[in-house]
């Protein structure tokens, strides 16, 4: 497992403001680049948070930052591979319990002809470990490749509704699968992002990919602070005040109008 940081000393370091866990396959690797999307969200989220950064210069006990680990294993299968006890060992493993754990696996399983039932059952044991230890999950749904077949493409769209439609307190999900088409990307765009074998991306890429599942942390962090805040201590202009809380109450109602803006829907529920 590949990590932000190295503890300075035997003894247990101070946790970081934000730690998350990027799990998965080659995609989560960074392979063959050897760029994790990992580095890119860590820089976004802290240029977006810079307080995180703060409280790890003033050496507080919390020790500040945004630290991540990468646990991503290429041509791992979720089903039949080595997935749910990489989870289980990343968390009894773990020096500090992860706030996140960010969960992409099933594109060797639907490539492999991997039963969907099976693969969809796999994925949910897999989010259900960091679940049960007080984690959030980011579920990514499977991202295209340039090989095409009705089969494949069906297998693929059954595992990624059934992500879509997963409910779950501390469960959230990211649509990759729409954030970098490969077949909808204008082609002279993809030699940018996507390797030759149209399954894999390059530094570029992994670096789009960072920086897309990032936007959508962000916006689950804002809202979540938003809510944990009492709105009158920090905005005194009543209008102000009224467009902040109707945002919430908009996002709670899974107002449609917030999809076509490009936000991602988030309950107060799922967030307490």
């Amino acid at each position: 497992m590949a990590s932000s940081s190295t503890p300075a000393n035997s003894g247990k370091t101070p946790k970081p403001a934000l730690r998350i866990l990027c799990f998965g396959n080659s995609l989560t690797a960074g392979y063959p680049a050897d760029n994790p999307y990992g580095i890119r969200l860590k820089e976004k989220l802290e240029e977006v948070f810079p307080h995180f950064v703060k409280g790890k210069e003033k050496g507080g006990k919390n020790g500040g930052g945004v630290e991540f680990d990468v646990d991503g294993v290429p041509g791992d299968l979720v089903a039949r591979g080595s997935f749910l006890g990489r989870m289980e060992s990343a968390w009894q493993q773990a020096e500090h319990p992860y706030d996140w754990t960010i969960v992409l696996g099933g594109t060797n399983d639907i490539g492999w002809g991997v039963d969907t039932d099976q693969l969809i059952e796999g994925l949910k044991r897999s989010w259900d470990i960091p679940l049960s230890k007080g984690g959030k999950v980011l579920a990514l749904t499977i991202p295209e490749t340039k090989y095409r077949s009705a089969k494949l493409e069906e297998s693929r769209n059954k595992v990624n509704d059934a992500i879509r439609g997963y409910k779950k307190k501390n469960f959230f999900h990211f649509d990759l699968f729409n954030a970098i088409p490969y077949h909808s990307m204008p082609a002279g765009d993809r030699p940018t992002y996507w390797e030759m074998d149209g399954v894999h991306l390059t530094a570029a890429g992994y670096d789009l990919m960072g920086e897309k599942i990032a936007e959508a942390l962000v916006r689950i962090l804002r809202l979540a602070e938003a809510q944990d805040t009492e709105i009158s201590e920090i905005v005194t202009d009543p209008r102000q005040r009224r467009a902040i809380e109707d945002l919430i109450v908009e996002e709670e109602r899974g107002d449609h109008k917030l999809l076509s803006q490009g936000y991602i829907i988030v309950r107060k529920r799922d967030l307490d």
